[in-house]
Parts: C-alpha cells; sequence; structure tokens
C-alpha cells in the first residue's frame, strides 16, 4: 500500500524491520491486496463487534513517533485532489496476516477493521507447524 519512497519512510523510521521483505501495491484499484482476498473499510456489514486488539508495546514515545508520521505514510496518491472530509480508498484498505510454507498459505487472516488482527499464539502455532 502506498508508494515506494513511503516505504523507504517507514523503513528509516523502523530501522528494527531492516531487511524485511516487502513490496508496494501502488496500483489505483490495490489489485494486489483484492488477490489476496483483502477489502475496504465498509465493504462488509459487520454483524458483531470485533476481535480489537490495541498494540500493548507501544510506550508514549513510540505512539507520538507513530502518530507524527501517519499523514506522511497515508496511501494516498501525490496527485490525489480530495476536499474536505472525503477519505481517499487507500486509507480504508483492510490489512491481513499470512504465513506462507513455500508456495502454501498455512495461515490466513483478513482483517474486519484496523486492529481486529489475529492472535499472535495463532499465528506462531501456524509458523511452528
Amino acid at each position: 500500500m502506498g508508494r515506494s519512497d513511503q516505504l523507504a519512510q517507514f523503513f528509516e523510521l523502523n530501522p528494527e524491520l531492516a531487511g524485511m521483505a516487502a513490496a508496494v501495491d501502488d496500483t489505483p484499484n490495490f489489485e494486489a491486496y483484492r488477490a489476496a482476498g483483502l477489502g475496504l473499510m465498509g465493504d462488509t456489514k459487520l454483524e458483531s463487534p470485533p476481535d480489537f486488539k490495541p498494540p500493548t508495546t507501544m510506550g508514549p514515545a513510540k505512539w507520538f513517533k507513530y502518530m507524527a508520521n501517519t499523514v506522511k505514510l497515508a496511501p494516498v496518491p501525490k496527485d490525489a485532489d480530495f476536499k474536505f472530509g472525503e477519505i481517499p480508498d487507500g486509507v480504508r484498505v483492510l490489512g491481513g496476516t499470512y504465513v506462507l510454507d513455500g508456495d502454501a498459505v498455512v495461515f490466513s487472516h483478513q482483517d474486519a477493521v484496523p486492529g481486529a488482527t489475529p492472535d499472535i499464539d495463532e499465528v506462531l502455532s501456524a509458523l511452528a507447524a
């Protein structure tokens, strides 16, 4: 999601992720995200509240750093012309968590809303399998 310059900035801000593989889907319709089964906030109506897990390991300094860079890293095209109150589709794209073993997907979770991530123990179990 976003642009290559934003991905570079993200890695600068998160040096603990140095060397991690990453790709950017800068297509107008987010084809890579759609192909992975991910959607946009509001695509589906929730039947019950999602299992929302706010971060627990971020101290005040990390939160401030996160909030200060949110606008710069938001997946909005450089040439976007939005009116006040409009939310670009890139901001509405939901994430997911996958565990791959070669070509096989051994764990798959699509977020219903931002922060509705899978249980970390389930992800780690899939890694150990």
